[in-house]
């Protein structure tokens, strides 16, 4: 009897262990399912991430291009209007001495005799011949 006991114990010991071992691997497979799962999300995600940062890359350089043409613009307009000024100040000064030089030649230098006054064109200073009128 107490034999059938001790091998009663033991199928009962043995059925517990199948039971655990057979738990066990459910666990073990449920746990690399949940890896597994897991490892997709994240390559899923760093997917994501990858393409968020290409995308906004190529947001930063369109960024870039768009400031670096607006810069360009603004110094073309800034060139040409400093272009414009600088030729109407030269346009003035080449004014100024047209100006200068007309006014110059319609006075009389110091020394200078004027008309002259006699009307055959002969200055006091000339000497006449004699027979010449």
């Amino acid at each position: 009897m107490e034999l059938q006991r001790g091998q009663a114990e033991l199928q009962r010991v043995q059925a517990e262990l199948d039971q655990y071992e057979q738990a066990g691997d459910r666990v073990n497979d449920q746990v690399v399912q949940m890896f597994s799962q897991a490892q997709l999300v994240v390559e899923e995600m760093v997917q994501d991430v990858s393409r968020d940062a290409r995308e906004r890359i190529g947001q930063a350089r369109a960024h870039e291009r768009k400031i670096v043409a607006d810069a360009m613009d603004t110094a073309g307009q800034q060139v040409r209007s400093y272009a414009k000024t600088a030729q109407a100040q030269m346009q003035s000064i080449v004014d100024s001495f047209a100006t200068e030089v007309d006014h110059l030649g319609d006075t009389q230098l110091p020394g200078d005799a004027g008309p002259d006054p006699l009307p055959n064109g002969r200055s006091d200073w000339q000497i006449r011949r004699p027979g010449t009128p």
